[in-house]
C-alpha cells in the first residue's frame, strides 16, 4: 500500500510541474489498484494525465486503459457542464437582486495547470440567506429536486445525470464553536463585489485561503479528508502565496483555532509536491506520515468509521484506551441527541426543547426502518474500537 500511495502521489507532482514521469519509478505499477485508489481519491484525472505522457498504456490491458481515460474525460465534460450550468444560474440570481459568491473548488480548480484536473463532485456558492425560498424557486424552474431547505447551512439541489448545487446560507454550521460561529456572522463584511456586478461576490485571496483550511479542518476532524486536500493546497499556495498578508492570515487562522492545522497542511503538500520526484513514506516526520496515511485511508469525503472515531474522541480526548463507559456515552449521545444539536438541522426543536422526546422516537423508528445498514456499521466500528 505505502508502494502504491508513493507511485500516486509521484504522477500527481508530475502533473502538477507538466513533467514526464521516469517509467523506472512506476516499476511493477498495479493500474487496477491504482485506479480503484485514485477513485475513491477523486484524482483519477490528473493521474490519467500523467500517465499519457509515459509508455505504461501502451504495453497494459485495454481494458484498465480504457476505465482511466473514459474517467479523465468524463471528469473534464462534466466541469464544463458544471461551468455553464453555473453561470446560468448566476444570472438568474443576478436578475432576481441575489448577491452569491462560488466557494471551494468552483474556484480552486482555476489555478490548477490544465483544466478538468480538479475533479469537480458538486458546485459551492454562498448567497444571501433572505432569498433562500426565492433561490428554491429558480432552482425547481431549472428542473432541480432538493429533499428540504432551511435544516442546515446549506440546500442540497439535484439534477439529473450529472447537476449537483450545495446552495450555503451560512458557510459553516453552528456546532463549531463561538470563534466560528462569529466568524459566519461577520462574512459578509470581508466579501468583495466585482466592479461590474454588484451582486457577484468574491473574497480576498487571504480569506479564501482561511476559508478553504477552515473548510478542509472541518472535514478533517469529522469524518475525513482526501488527498485531494493537499493537492488543493499545494496548488493555491502556489498560485497565490507569494502575495498573501500572512500576519493577517495568522491572525485569523489563530481565532479559529487552525493555525497549527495549516501550517501542518502546508508543509507535507509542499514535501510532496513541491517538486516532480518520488517521495519516500520515510522522508516524512511521524505525524506527517499519520496525516498522509488519514487522508490516503479517507477517501474524498471521508469515511463512516473515522467520524465515529473523531466523535469518541471528543468524549475522551485523554489519549488512553477507550472504555466502555465513553462507549455507552456516544450511544446515548447518538439516540438521544441535546437541543444544541438541534439547533441548525432541527430548528424547530431547538425552539421547542420540550418535544425533544417525541424527536428522539422518530429517530429511533426512522432509524430502524431506513438506516439499518448504517447503524448496523457503525455500532460494528463502535465495538471494534480499541478497548
Amino acid at each position: 500500500m505505502d508502494k502504491l500511495i508513493e507511485q500516486m502521489l509521484y504522477l500527481i507532482a508530475c502533473a502538477l510541474h507538466d513533467v514526464t514521469p521516469d517509467d523506472e519509478k512506476l516499476e511493477n505499477l498495479d493500474l487496477t489498484a491504482l485506479y480503484k485508489l485514485a477513485s475513491a481519491q477523486s484524482l483519477t484525472a490528473m493521474i490519467c494525465i500523467a500517465l499519457e505522457a509515459t509508455a505504461i498504456f501502451e504495453n497494459a490491458d485495454p481494458e484498465i486503459v480504457k476505465r482511466w481515460k473514459d474517467a479523465k474525460n468524463k471528469a473534464i465534460r462534466k466541469n464544463i457542464l458544471l461551468d455553464a450550468e453555473r453561470a446560468q444560474i448566476l444570472h438568474e440570481m443576478d436578475q432576481a437582486g441575489i448577491w452569491y459568491m462560488p466557494l471551494k473548488g468552483s474556484v480552486l480548480k482555476e489555478f490548477y495547470p490544465k483544466f478538468g484536473m480538479r475533479q469537480m463532485v458538486d458546485n459551492d456558492i454562498l448567497y444571501d440567506a433572505a432569498f433562500q425560498f426565492q433561490l428554491k424557486e429558480i432552482m425547481v424552474k431549472r428542473g432541480y429536486k432538493t429533499k428540504s431547505i432551511g435544516k442546515g447551512p446549506h440546500d442540497t439541489y439535484h439534477k439529473p445525470p450529472i447537476y449537483n448545487f450545495e446552495m450555503h446560507t451560512a458557510l459553516f454550521g453552528s456546532s463549531n464553536g463561538p470563534a466560528w460561529a462569529a466568524y459566519n456572522a461577520d462574512v459578509r463584511k470581508k466579501l468583495i463585489a466585482d466592479p461590474a456586478n454588484p451582486y457577484a461576490l468574491h473574497f480576498t485571496d487571504e480569506d479564501f485561503s482561511i476559508y478553504m483550511t477552515a473548510h478542509a479542518y472541518k472535514h478533517y476532524q469529522s469524518e475525513g479528508n482526501g488527498l485531494r486536500m493537499l493537492v488543493d493546497s499545494y496548488v493555491l499556495n502556489r498560485a497565490k502565496g507569494s502575495a498573501w498578508d500572512r500576519e493577517y492570515m495568522q491572525s485569523e487562522l489563530d481565532a479559529l483555532g487552525i493555525a497549527e492545522f495549516e501550517e501542518q497542511s502546508r508543509t507535507l503538500s509542499e514535501k510532496l509536491f513541491g517538486t516532480a520526484r518520488a517521495v519516500s513514506m520515510t522522508e516524512l516526520t511521524e505525524p506527517e506520515s499519520e496525516m498522509l496515511l488519514y487522508c490516503a485511508r479517507s477517501g474524498t469525503h471521508g469515511t463512516m468509521q473515522n467520524w465515529v472515531k473523531n466523535n469518541i474522541k471528543k468524549l475522551q480526548p485523554d489519549g488512553k484506551p477507550v472504555s466502555n463507559r465513553t462507549k455507552l456515552r456516544y450511544y446515548c449521545s447518538r439516540l438521544f441527541p441535546g437541543r444544541e444539536w438541534c439547533r441548525t438541522s432541527h430548528p424547530f426543536f431547538y425552539r421547542h426543547p420540550v418535544l425533544l422526546p417525541f424527536f428522539w422516537i422518530y429517530r429511533i423508528v426512522r432509524g430502524v426502518l431506513f438506516r439499518n445498514k448504517r447503524i448496523t456499521s457503525e455500532i460494528r466500528t463502535v465495538k471494534n474500537i480499541e478497548k
